[in-house]
């Protein structure tokens, strides 16, 4: 049986692009995070600046439906920049191979900033709808069933990056590291 694609592995991609890739997608992930935990918690101060009360601001706690899928959104984001550092350094390769490369590249950055784009507008309809007696929650509306849509975006990456490569084991490992890091995660609050 003939091999199409070579094996997925720290070597291929090197190994400096490899451990900066999980680095800087590390911290974008803790500072998306701690970002959308901030952005949550703007919602408590105009009610507070109608109510003259800051105690309840003060006190605004997350349940742990909320950080739960703060972190996973803000790893599987996190993962975006990986794989589009992961991608990089085509120059050398030439064919189908190299456009490949830069089509997992450009659509990894793309879903990062289309999510974010959206995440922010979402973020402003719920500030804006959120207080006065209106209450406005995913949690209500879709359950668990909204924690698919970072999985979505993690197994997305994946899919370009196992079209280029063979990577059925470490997608199955980093399925694991993204899961044990989202629980992880939801222990940072601001």
């Amino acid at each position: 049986m003939k091999k199409y694609k070579s094996d997925f592995r720290i070597e291929k991609i090197g190994t400096v692009r490899f451990y900066s890739g999980i680095v800087v997608g590390i911290v974008w992930s803790v500072i998306l995070y701690l970002l959308f935990q901030t952005f949550l918690k703007a919602k408590t101060i105009t009610p507070a600046m109608l109510d003259e009360n800051w105690n309840e601001s003060l006190s605004f706690d997350f349940d742990f439906y909320t950080l739960i899928f703060f972190a996973f959104m803000a790893l599987s984001l996190g993962f975006c920049y990986t794989s589009y550092l992961w991608m990089s350094g085509t120059e050398k390769l030439r064919g189908i191979n190299k456009r490949r490369i830069q089509y997992a590249q450009s659509n990894s950055i793309f879903i990062f900033y289309v999510v974010l784009l959206v995440a922010l507008r979402f973020f402003t309809i719920y500030i804006s709808f959120n207080y006065g007696g209106f209450n406005l929650g995913l949690q209500y509306e879709y359950g668990y069933f909204i924690l698919i849509f970072p999985l979505f975006i993690f197994l997305y990456n994946w899919i370009w990056i196992s079209r280029i490569y063979q990577s059925k084991k470490p997608l199955l490992i980093s399925i694991v590291i993204f899961v044990l890091c989202g629980l992880i995660m939801t222990a940072i609050r601001t």
